[in-house]
């Protein structure tokens, strides 16, 4: 059976959000997907216990969930919600954890609260975040932010396997910033003009290797390619108004297969027009494969 999804619900505000990404994701691969809530706990006279009166409510929430979707449920414990997710998800060699956007943020829009991004932060596999009031859509284009990276590589073979499943386009974007960096030549104490940072170096080096990179990509996917020199978020928030969803990797370094935000997915998840797919650093394999199927030492 395919490895499963996990939905991270919050019960009490009853965002379904996340449930409907999750679904979306598992109408591709065949995987199942579970609606996790977590019981709060409390701290009193000096002991760790269940909040009052809360387990009716949350079965109350749960049930109607399923009996909406057909999900799955599971009420979960842990010490906090991202540490009973985790948990959860590393005992389910879990494929994917989707979770919601504050509703502090406004709808059609990713935000992450303080609990999403502690669930993002060291997760054991990809996390999805879905924006506020998404509903399943179907996926016309699919967006990758695009370094020159183990992890740069990881997220475009996988923007490229979920474009392929779906028959979507896929848009590799590539930015450099154009503050400083970028090898032109300029008079010592003067601000190179813009032409002249055009033609810097890492701008040939990074337009070089992004041409490699797609022309190695599977055959059977339209692909267009495009290189900013403009901050990467701004340009990847931009683009994520026109896409259904936007692929990014983890931070460059940190412990192996474990989401760790960047500058930029941290932006992304602050404020991206559609579902953001952040995949943990050192991924083994494309996301869609992982989500058909374990590895053989079974981590996804």
């Amino acid at each position: 059976m395919p490895a499963p999804i996990i939905a991270a619900y919050e019960p009490f505000s009853e965002d379904r959000a996340p449930v409907e990404l999750a679904l979306a994701a598992s109408e591709l691969t065949g995987a199942p997907v579970i609606a996790a809530a977590v019981r709060p706990w409390m701290i009193s006279e000096g002991f760790t216990q269940p909040v009052p009166d809360a387990e009716p409510a949350i079965n109350s929430s749960l049930e109607r969930l399923h009996d909406d979707f057909g999900v799955a449920t599971e009420i979960i414990s842990g010490d906090s919600v991202p540490a009973a997710v985790h948990n959860l998800a590393s005992r389910l060699e879990a494929s994917l954890i989707v979770v919601g956007s504050t509703a502090r943020g406004r709808t059609g829009r990713a935000l992450m609260g303080s609990t999403a991004e502690r669930l993002l932060h060291g997760a054991p596999c990809p996390v999805a975040l879905a924006p506020r009031g998404y509903e399943r859509t179907s996926v016309k284009t699919v967006a990758v932010g695009f370094v020159d990276s183990h992890e740069g590589h990881d997220a475009l073979a996988a923007a490229q396997a979920l474009a392929a499943r779906v028959g979507a386009r896929l848009r590799v974007v590539a930015a450099l910033h154009p503050s400083g960096g970028l090898g032109a030549t300029k008079s010592e104490g003067l601000r190179p003009e813009r032409g002249a940072m055009l033609q810097g170096r890492r701008r040939v080096e990074t337009d070089e290797a992004l041409k490699r990179a797609v022309a190695a990509l599977p055959a059977g996917v339209e692909v267009e390619s495009e290189l900013h020199v403009e901050d990467p978020a701004d340009v990847l928030l931009r683009i994520s108004e026109h896409v259904e969803l936007l692929v990014c990797g983890s931070r460059g370094y940190g412990p192996l297969r474990s989401v760790l935000l960047g500058g930029v997915s941290r932006r992304l998840v602050d404020g991206s027009g559609c579902p953001v797919l952040v995949l943990p650093r050192g991924a083994r394999m494309p996301l869609a494969e992982a989500l058909d199927t374990r590895t053989e030492s079974g981590v996804a």
